[in-house]
């Protein structure tokens, strides 16, 4: 494992020194948790009333709605069991402090609070398929409400449950359907002059309900965030007037949230950072060698060039750019499935070799498409995985501090890049890795165990960067 990652405990209360009448050491185990859990939170979990020095099973399972093909060309939710899970040697108190506790089988060997939830199975997975024995009887809950069963062998002796809240009790939001700028602003409760972040989707596209499961996550760590909405695809689009294809998007969109943010008692203009992940590290990067106001960024699995826009060809004479700077589209790297003569999709193994190839055979455009990041003012903060199939995350972050070193710069730039990790490391931990991916054999391929864990500990770093420079 590439970084560590350095969780704060809270001890529950257990049996202290005292020994356990032999009573306590046959009856049934207990599970102490809270209720709920909301952003910021980290779920800790502690088994008590075990056989001291026995090995148990701690199982978490939750229902999400993964997208899956349909049947007919499209994609349709389908509810999906996701099983994580863990064997663990109780200690001589007869607990397992599961944020601590080192499983020796399971979904993961790492640990940490969340790391039975994003190592979780599909129930389907021949890796957790015949563990039916804990998945029974399970209620149809959604995905916010987490199972717990621990079993004893081959039996399931006690059951709890804890939810992930989806909102923070009294904080400020604020939604934004504006022509052109779409977003939610989340502040904790009783916010004045906080830190400040803009936060920028990925190539997936944005909607209000992203938006705000987004602004909650870095509220709950105590900053004021507006998380933009720059571009949506129709299909959820949700009715906002904003682009529907990644072509010629505004870079001074960024400046059009800070004169919003400028207008809330809750947010400090002169503490206003960016994060960004995968497209939206891109304009991260970008908006940091634009903008002096940015005090720090994060770009996450980013890009050091512009790329091409995507979602519909161009016409006729017309430079479709990912990005516009004075309403002039910014240099570019052309790409091939938007090229009327490019090679067909289906010949390139990722699109990573896709973005790859294009990057090598236009070598004079990606000259100039690079992104200025010598003119950074503020701190810099890359987040890359060397096994990334989209992009190449880790040797594009790479790229960036190298220039910046070149420029004198050095000092404000560090970077994290996960030797086998690929594109999906800007998560917080509570959502399952392996809900749309599927470990490859190809030993060039991302390693998922290696991701998942790698991804907590960048959000782990992201915060405290953040907390550091604003």
């Amino acid at each position: 494992m590439m970084y560590r990652l350095t969780f704060m405990v809270i001890m529950l209360m257990g049996w202290g020194g005292l020994a356990m009448p032999a009573a306590a050491r046959t009856a049934a185990p207990i599970i102490q948790t809270a209720a709920a859990y909301t952003y910021g939170q980290d779920p800790s979990v502690t088994v008590s009333g075990l056989p001291p020095r026995t090995v148990a099973r701690v199982h978490m399972l939750r229902t999400l709605q993964i997208w899956q093909p349909d049947g007919r060309g499209g994609y349709a939710p389908v509810p999906t069991i996701m099983h994580g899970w863990g064997e663990y040697r109780a200690d001589r108190r007869g607990r397992i402090t599961l944020p601590t506790a080192r499983p020796t089988a399971g979904s993961t060997l790492h640990h940490g609070p969340t790391s039975l939830l994003w190592s979780a199975y599909r129930s389907t997975d021949p890796a957790v398929a015949a563990l039916t024995t804990a998945r029974a009887d399970l209620p149809a809950t959604g995905g916010e409400v987490i199972h717990i069963r621990v079993e004893q062998a081959g039996v399931i002796t006690a059951s709890s449950r804890f939810t992930l809240q989806q909102a923070i009790p009294g904080a400020t939001v604020i939604e934004i359907r504006e022509p052109g700028f779409a977003g939610v602003f989340v502040a904790p409760p009783g916010a004045r002059n906080l830190p400040t972040l803009i936060h920028l989707h990925g190539s997936e596209g944005g909607n209000i309900s992203k938006a705000r499961a987004d602004a909650m996550s870095y509220a709950g760590r105590g900053f004021a965030t507006l998380a933009v909405a720059y571009f949506a695809w129709e299909y959820e689009a949700e009715g906002l007037s904003i682009p529907n294809a990644h072509i010629n998007i505004p870079v001074e969109t960024l400046d059009r949230a800070r004169a919003w943010l400028a207008n809330r008692p809750e947010s400090d203009p002169a503490r206003i950072g960016l994060i960004g992940n995968s497209k939206g590290g891109e304009l991260a990067v970008l908006g940091a060698a634009t903008y002096p106001w940015v005090r720090a960024a994060v770009g996450c699995v980013p890009s050091d060039v512009v790329w091409e826009g995507y979602g519909r060809t161009a016409q006729p004479g017309e430079a479709i750019s990912s990005w516009t700077l004075g309403g002039q589209p910014l240099p570019y790297i052309p790409t091939y499935n938007d090229r009327a003569n490019g090679s067909p999709g289906d010949v390139w193994p990722n699109n990573g070799a896709r973005y790859g190839q294009a990057r090598a055979e236009f070598a004079a455009a990606a000259d100039i498409a690079r992104i200025p990041v010598d003119r950074i003012q503020g701190q810099l903060l890359l987040i890359g995985g060397d096994r990334d199939e989209t992009w190449a995350s880790g040797s594009m972050s790479r790229t960036i501090v190298a220039r910046m070193r070149a420029a004198g710069r050095g000092r404000q730039v560090r970077a994290m890049i996960s030797p086998t990790a690929g594109h999906y490391l800007c998560g917080d931990g509570l959502f399952p890795h392996r809900a749309y991916q599927v470990q490859s054999a190809d030993p060039a391929a991302p390693v998922i165990d290696d991701e998942g864990a790698a991804a907590v500990s960048a959000f782990a770093a992201k915060i405290a960067f953040l907390r550091r420079w604003l």
